[in-house]
């Protein structure tokens, strides 16, 4: 090990290296702050995939005795571009949950006419399902979401369960989708709504493509709640973000404090390696190495201790309350790259710059 390396430097020095790796170490836990906050999209992922695919189109009060929705249907039963499923025109609430974060967010859900529709769009969906018991009255949840209630399959589900369903219906069907949506199957009166499952478009595709086979009908169709999800997360995220920057900020002054004080007095030290015939480079280079290096042992235990910690929380709190925090995500890493970096890159630059002056004629 070449006595200019960061690992000699750790080695020889193992408890003022210890001090600054543990405070690298809080540059890690962002990551897992990341995860919590991205773990309330968790809860609405499928949601949002199944709307992307799936977009309801509504008859409207002022098309006079319907006509324009009936004529729009059956123009869209001929597209072979997507699946129509007629339903119910009245609105079936879904049940709110909590996340993992231990507040409540509300749900949504997808109602279909008989069993066998359901059937043709949870294959176009991608739901897996043992359906033998849906019929009129039933209500299929996935097993998280029956978790979260208590529920189990056969069980009724109305307002003693939750306030925002309205009616009486069995648990006919448990799913493994890891969805938080309620999926009904209710045959009511004429059907004034309709569900149209795009084979091979969704999101706003499918809907520019109805718009453009709308033309003058006098129907409503609906955005994808991907939008309004976003537009929902979009200030929690802003504050997050705005946080990471302050604490990263306050923990980038911490370490420097505390760095600045070891290299203080080491500066006869860097010194002598100007008087031997290093160059600044050569010094700048050293220093690099050494805070580099702390801070890899830092990430690399963090990251073992974060995961396992977890692991844990997920397996005997979380998931058998229905409810799981992500071993990783988008957020989570931004949040972890961004603090590492605000508090790593001005050490590096501050003390490479600073030790690369030191002068042995100065001491």
């Amino acid at each position: 090990m070449k006595p200019l390396s960061g690992p000699y430097y750790i080695k020889e020095n193992k408890g003022k290296s210890a001090i600054i790796i543990f405070l690298f170490f809080f540059t890690t836990l962002l990551f897992v702050a990341g995860n919590y906050v991205s773990s309330n999209m968790y809860y609405w992922e499928k949601a949002q995939d199944y709307s992307d695919k799936n977009c309801v189109v509504s008859a409207i009060s002022n098309d006079e005795d319907y006509k324009d929705y009936k004529a729009f249907r059956e123009k869209l039963l001929k597209d072979d571009n997507l699946l129509v499923l007629d339903r119910s025109a009245r609105g079936f609430s879904g049940m709110s949950w909590v996340c993992t974060m231990g507040f409540e967010m509300g749900g949504s859900s997808m109602v279909f006419e008989t069993k066998q529709d359901m059937e043709k769009a949870f294959d176009e969906l991608g739901i897996k399902a043992d359906l033998s018991d849906v019929g009129d009255g039933s209500v299929c949840m996935s097993s998280e979401f029956a978790k979260q209630y208590g529920l189990k399959k056969g069980d009724v589900l109305d307002a003693s369960v939750s306030k925002s369903i309205e009616g009486k219906y069995t648990v006919d069907a448990i799913l493994e989708d890891d969805s938080f949506v309620l999926f009904y199957v209710k045959k009511s009166g004429e059907p004034l709504r309709m569900n149209v499952i795009g084979k091979d478009i969704s999101g706003h595709e499918l809907r520019d493509y109805l718009n453009d086979l709308k033309g003058e009908y006098k129907v409503q169709i609906d955005e994808p709640i991907r939008d309004e999800i976003a537009a929902e997360f979009a200030p929690f995220e802003l504050i997050f973000g705005v946080g990471i920057v302050l604490l990263s900020v306050i923990l980038a002054v911490i370490v420097n404090s505390v760095i600045t004080g070891q290299f203080i007095a080491r500066s006869y030290e860097f010194g002598v390696y100007r008087a031997i015939g290093l160059s600044r480079m050569d010094i700048y280079k050293k220093c690099a190495r050494e805070i580099l290096c702390m801070d890899a042992v830092a990430v690399t235990l963090g990251a073992a201790v974060l995961y396992l910690m977890m692991f844990i929380g997920n397996e005997l709190y979380y998931k058998p309350s229905g409810r799981y925090l992500p071993y990783w995500s988008k957020t989570g890493i931004l949040a972890f790259v961004a603090s590492n970096l605000l508090v790593l890159v001005p050490t590096v630059l501050l003390k490479g710059r600073k030790m690369s002056r030191a002068d042995v004629t100065q001491f």
